[in-house]
């Protein structure tokens, strides 16, 4: 991946298990991407048990990984 400053975060999750599942999807399709967060230090500033994990991918596959992202599964688009 490139440098952390040229990353483009793509997606924002509370869990990292969301974040690990989407980072899945996206390198079953090809693109590399990687997740930034630390639950420490938002659980103090949210006062959650969960944290802000961010989806980052290099600057360009941010728009195919958008694509991807917002692409409906099959039984979301039976519902």
């Amino acid at each position: 991946m490139s440098n952390e400053r040229d990353l483009k975060v793509v997606a924002e999750f509370d869990s990292e298990i969301d974040a690990s599942i989407v980072q899945g999807m996206l390198s079953a399709n090809g693109i590399t991407a990687g997740i930034l967060g630390d639950n420490t230090a938002s659980n103090l500033l949210r006062g959650s048990d969960k944290g802000l994990w961010k989806l980052v991918v290099n600057p360009e596959d941010y728009e195919e990984a958008l694509q991807l992202i917002n692409t409906p599964t099959e039984k979301q688009a039976d519902e």
